[in-house]
């Protein structure tokens, strides 16, 4: 039997223990991709349960269910506005947050001139010295 959240749900109901108020679902591959890129960034855990819509207990059990672990998620940083803006249209767009992160990585790693533009800093400078210098 493929265990699901429903399966958990159910055990626990019927063990006496509290009911969880949300819908469950299985965790789709989406779902799992978004759970490791949230971990993987460093998000704590009610962040990440509240973007999965389901509880941080939860989260704790799928992190480890999946080999994951909130110990060594690096310290990347994401201003909160950041965050928002790119989960706003992932949502607008009907797909993970993590996956318009992977997306908007591969369309800046592919064009080195956008990249430059981006991160606009004095290696950037020196960069486009280096093209209109021939």
């Amino acid at each position: 039997m493929q265990w699901s959240d429903n399966n958990y749900a159910a055990a626990n109901s019927s063990r006496g223990v509290s009911k969880v108020t949300e819908k469950y679902d299985t965790w789709t591959e989406d779902r799992i991709a978004t759970l490791g890129y949230l971990v993987g960034s460093g998000r704590e855990v009610e962040t990440i349960a509240e973007e999965l819509g389901t509880t941080a207990g939860n989260c704790y059990r799928q992190v480890a269910r999946f080999g994951l672990s909130f110990r060594t998620a690096p310290g990347i940083s994401m201003s909160k506005r950041t965050y928002s803006n790119i989960q706003a249209a992932a949502h607008r767009r009907g797909t993970a947050t993590a996956t318009i992160v992977n997306r908007v990585l591969r369309i800046l790693g592919e064009d080195p001139t956008l990249l430059e533009n981006c991160l606009d800093d004095e290696k950037s400078k020196e960069y486009f010295r280096g093209l209109y210098s021939n």
